[in-house]
């Protein structure tokens, strides 16, 4: 089973070191976000379909960082 989290590279940003931090804190924050519902998701009463599914919706949701 594999899930795609895409977000945003941020060594790929081109601005100040002050946003590119900010890019990087973004970055860090949508994934930790990301992780802790991953952790907290039911696994054993999940069957594989709806494993994937939170999984997808987990990716998809549209993370805010601020």
């Amino acid at each position: 089973m594999t899930a795609h989290w895409g977000i945003d590279d941020p060594a790929a940003f081109v601005g100040s070191e002050r946003d590119h931090r900010a890019a990087f804190l973004a970055a860090y924050t949508i994934l930790e976000r990301r992780l802790g519902i991953f952790c907290n998701l039911p696994v054993r009463s999940l069957d594989r379909l709806s494993l994937q599914k939170r999984l997808d919706d987990i990716g998809a949701s549209r993370d805010s960082a601020a």
